[in-house]
């Protein structure tokens, strides 16, 4: 039933909430009320210079070619007297003084809690490394360009800050989905023994052409609508943006997820879209080692398309406003190998490291860990260092009597937020991709976008399947830092996806 323009100015006047907008359409924005939800966004570039160091583990190389400029995007949500921001960038946010100095900026320039800025980062591996504040290059004259692109970075992050209280305006929440599943893989494969490797190119290339594996094919598009048109858009999908990394021979380029957001800000008229990255912990794009920039772009293209065609099945909001949400969650841990375990496992690296610095082609695996060939011996010797300091670190314990005293859990703190009726869940660690499709299938919420690689990140959490595999990504807890900890135990990373979920059906009522 049509409801006359008189009629429609007096409910308005008299304060009546106008629930006639249908899944699918627009709002009639001339006459609802506008929503208190208010946004602003900006995108600002930089173009690196050849030569600047890369962010892959031989950091000490420089990125021989440059192809294009590598984007940030900052978005601003004001709810009443709330303020939320998101900051994406293709750039490595997950660095922490990147992410902290960036944090600390944007609170500062818009007078908000450094809880209230969420970051998330697209884990390209194509792109040079920024520095900011004291590192341990500070000196180093080869890495002034990453210096000078921290501070270009830094001014043009607070120059776009501080437009954004300015230019806030009513918005709608709008979202779409459509499928994009020729650019990704699952690299979790299994052997006919029951172990499982890191599918590498080389042995995808082996498996039916087909083959995919579990993986999360929604291109999700939420378009801010505001009264005279887009004010910006979240662009999300899950894929680790690998196609043209090669640590060895590295450039600088924004790969296929910074292509598609540039399409959709095309098609839309040049507004901002912040691309937020998934949980891409077990998911690979392919072509990883091997592939072209032109790879790459037509990889962008297919999921730009993607994006478009969710343009033109948007649905709008019922809900309105903004809400945010932190929480720890413990991530369980197992005990420690036994020590006869350890000293075999030592035993094994000390080979393996001898024969790959005398140039062996064969040493392609090493305590459940698989390498490529496309990588040279020497590489692959680097690359088993850092696990053997994690069992040199298990075997100290079991010498000195505290094998059994280790740490039981992982203190995590991830992110829940409601924009309309879209749910985001942002983890601090490169989460599987069935720990993101459980929080998809259990949230109450229609739309949720999880994320990995969302604050201080923890590196790869595997899921409630995966915690007794030794791969690169289940085993991942061999390759960090100290202070170290155990492996992991079932649920694993699923711990986050069950305490986010009971946040987000909260937020749903």
């Amino acid at each position: 039933m049509k409801l006359r323009p008189v009629v429609l100015s007096l409910l308005v006047a008299a304060g009546m909430n106008l629930s006639l907008v249908q899944a699918g359409s627009s709002p009639d924005k001339g006459v609802a009320a506008p929503p208190r939800l208010q946004a602003a966004a900006r995108t600002f570039a930089i173009a690196p210079a050849v030569g600047s160091p890369s962010t892959s583990s031989a950091g000490e190389l420089g990125a021989h070619a440059v192809y294009g400029d590598i984007k940030s995007t900052i978005v601003l949500f004001r709810d009443g007297e709330k303020r939320v921001v998101f900051f994406t960038s293709a750039f490595r946010l997950e660095s922490m003084p990147l992410q902290t100095a960036s944090r600390n900026l944007i609170a500062e320039v818009l007078g908000i809690e450094p809880q209230d800025v969420v970051i998330n980062s697209a884990h390209n591996h194509s792109i040079p490394r920024v520095d900011v504040g004291e590192t341990a290059q500070a000196q180093d004259p080869r890495f002034e360009p990453s210096r000078a692109l921290g501070r270009e970075f830094m001014a043009k992050l607070r120059q776009a800050a501080e437009a954004l209280p300015g230019a806030l305006e009513p918005v709608w929440v709008k979202w779409g989905v459509a499928q994009e599943d020729r650019l990704t893989y699952n690299r979790r494969g299994r052997r006919a023994d029951g172990t499982s490797y890191f599918i590498r190119e080389e042995d995808r290339l082996q498996l039916p052409p087909d083959y995919k594996g579990t993986i999360d094919p929604d291109a999700t598009l939420v378009l801010l609508e505001g009264q005279t048109g887009p004010v910006a858009c979240l662009a999300w999908y899950t894929g680790h943006p690998v196609t043209v990394y090669d640590p060895e021979n590295p450039v600088a380029f924004g790969e296929w997820p910074q292509v598609a957001c540039e399409i959709v800000s095309e098609h839309l008229g040049g507004v901002p879209v912040a691309f937020f990255q998934g949980c891409a912990g077990d998911i690979n794009s392919k072509y990883m080692f091997s592939g072209t920039i032109e790879q790459s772009r037509e990889f962008g293209r297919f999921l730009g398309d993607a994006y478009l065609k969710a343009l033109r099945a948007l649905q709008t909001s019922r809900r309105d406003g903004i809400e945010l949400a932190h929480e720890t969650v413990d991530v369980p841990l197992a005990g420690l190998p036994d020590r006869a375990s350890v000293e075999q496992s030592l035993a094994e690296i000390d080979a393996f490291w001898k024969r790959a610095k005398a140039g062996d082609p064969d040493t392609l695996t090493c305590v459940g860990l698989n390498f490529p060939k496309a990588l040279e011996p020497p590489y692959r010797a680097w690359l088993v260092e850092p696990p053997r300091r994690w069992y040199a670190w298990a075997l100290q314990q079991h010498v000195d009597g505290k094998a059994d005293q280790v740490a039981t859990a992982v203190p995590l703190e991830i992110v829940v937020a409601r924009i309309g009726d879209v749910g985001f869940v942002g983890m601090p660690a490169e989460s599987f991709v069935r720990t993101g499709l459980k929080i998809k299938r259990e949230a109450a919420l229609p739309c949720v976008i999880p994320c990995g690689y969302t604050g201080q990140m923890h590196g790869y959490i595997p899921d409630a399947s995966a915690c007794d595999d030794r791969e690169y990504m289940a085993g991942n807890y061999r390759y960090r830092a100290p202070p170290y900890h155990a492996p992991y135990r079932a649920p694993g990373g699923d711990a986050m996806a069950i305490s986010a979920v009971r946040i987000l059906n909260r937020m749903a009522q």
